[in-house]
């Protein structure tokens, strides 16, 4: 049963998702027609459709962007249902365009992918993820325009609910592979997706071959964190721009929607990706306690015979150094060199979340990474003065280290550390007091 919307008259459903349908509608007063993507989920309590109101208000901020699906209105109706009045794209999806035509130009996809770039950066600095980009959620306009759609919605329609979207919502082949380890929404997973839809469109295969549901822990693994083949007949440039950003560890991932705007428009150069043997192997670390920790070994996933058994740890000579680290020669005790890692102010938020926000080491940056080591399991749940006592860390995080790195006289600089997201990880941190520095103080070493 269909809802009655204010001045609107539903004409025909367009496409039907996993928690809603989009229909063809008709804008009496205006004289259009528009799209109504209708949840079939119901808001049940007022907060509930205050969030919604308050997400949706939060997406139509960016409706000006030119490659951003304009947003009309908002609502809940009658029965509970929320509704998003959107602009009708009338030629269709990426999806559509790539079944049709095949593999697109290198020229026309690097030309769109930095405006979906800009379009991405923008949603960003706004607070709004998208959470699902794939070629079937950017639309072409009737003017050749592609815009990204459903941005945010994932978020709007889940604003009853407490936790992220499920595992079983997403759509694996475009996913970041942190996702399906249930890893909080990021910028970085929204540009992993972009990269990949982008790298779909020009080789005409998917980045990752992804098995979903997969038959084993192994398996799973192994896919998230394949390495991704160059397309033949891009540039080198392109490549290193859509590598970067579909790193599997999102430590080593281009930074943001911004850089990869930029390296697609030429703008500046493509960053050089670690050796992928190596961030394979590094990611690859980091994600089977993540994915253990989310209940990948539940029933039904393993086979029988495997579904008791404990996982074995690695033999110490099979653990990489985390992705972006590397052995320091001289200092075998004092945790992996760290190069061109510079960071904004960090954010300590009541001792248990410590965030920065990555800088090119070229701009004015407060912190730079001088040293790095991998996490005991336990530090998962440390506060981030926990983290410091650890004795291989504050060898690690010391003002003896800083100073026998650095290139300059590092006297009166501060030292603190960043913990990785996933607690895997943590980065020792110096500060020159008193002013931004713009290049890199610290060396391989």
């Amino acid at each position: 049963m269909l809802p009655t919307v204010p001045g609107l008259a539903f004409v025909r459903p367009l496409g039907q998702g996993g928690f809603g349908t989009v229909h063809l509608a008709r804008q009496h007063r205006l004289d259009r027609d528009v799209a109504v993507k209708l949840d079939n989920r119901v808001l049940t309590t007022e907060r509930d459709q205050a969030r919604f109101l308050r997400e949706a208000r939060a997406a139509a901020r960016l409706s000006g962007h030119p490659n951003v699906v304009n947003v009309y209105d908002a609502g809940v109706a009658e029965d509970g249902r929320p509704y998003i009045v959107m602009e009708l794209c009338t030629g269709g999806s990426l999806a559509d365009v790539l079944r049709e035509r095949g593999p697109l130009p290198v020229e026309e996809v690097v030309e769109m992918g930095a405006r979906l770039a800009d379009a991405l950066a923008r949603m960003h600095a706004a607070g709004i993820l998208h959470r699902d980009i794939k070629p079937a959620n950017i639309l072409v306009n009737a003017f050749g325009a592609v815009k990204l759609a459903d941005f945010g919605l994932a978020a709007i329609l889940d604003a009853h609910a407490e936790s992220t979207v499920t595992v079983g919502a997403l759509s694996p082949h475009y996913a970041a592979p942190e996702v399906f380890a249930h890893a909080a929404p990021s910028p970085a997973g929204d540009l992993y997706s972009l990269a990949a839809t982008l790298y779909t469109l020009i080789a005409g295969s998917i980045p990752r071959t992804i098995p979903w549901p997969a038959d084993s822990l192994d398996q799973l693994v192994g896919a998230l964190n394949a390495p991704v083949p160059p397309i033949q007949h891009a540039p080198p440039a392109v490549n290193a721009a859509l590598l970067g950003a579909l790193a599997a560890d999102p430590a080593a991932r281009t930074d943001s929607a911004e850089r990869l705007r930029d390296e697609l428009s030429g703008l500046r150069p493509a960053r050089q990706a670690p050796r992928v043997e190596r961030r394979r192997r590094a990611a690859a670390v980091l994600a089977v306690p993540a994915l253990l920790a989310a209940g990948f070994l539940g029933r039904g996933f393993l086979p029988p015979d495997e579904r008791t058994a404990e996982p074995e740890p690695p033999p110490e000579s099979a653990v990489a150094a985390p992705a972006g680290m590397a052995e320091c020669p001289g200092h075998e005790t004092d945790g992996y060199c760290v190069a061109d890692r510079c960071f904004g102010g960090l954010v300590n938020s009541a001792d248990m979340q410590i965030t920065a926000r990555p800088i090119p080491c070229a701009d004015p940056h407060a912190w730079q990474a001088f040293s790095g080591l991998p996490l005991p399991p336990e530090a998962a749940t440390m506060t981030g003065t926990q983290i410091l006592a650890l004795p291989q860390v504050s060898a690690a995080c010391s003002t003896r280290v800083m100073t026998a790195r650095a290139g300059v006289d590092t006297a009166g600089w501060a030292v603190e550390i960043l913990p990785s997201p996933d607690r895997a990880s943590v980065l020792c941190l110096a500060s020159e007091p008193g002013a931004e520095r713009t290049g890199s103080a610290f060396g391989p070493g």
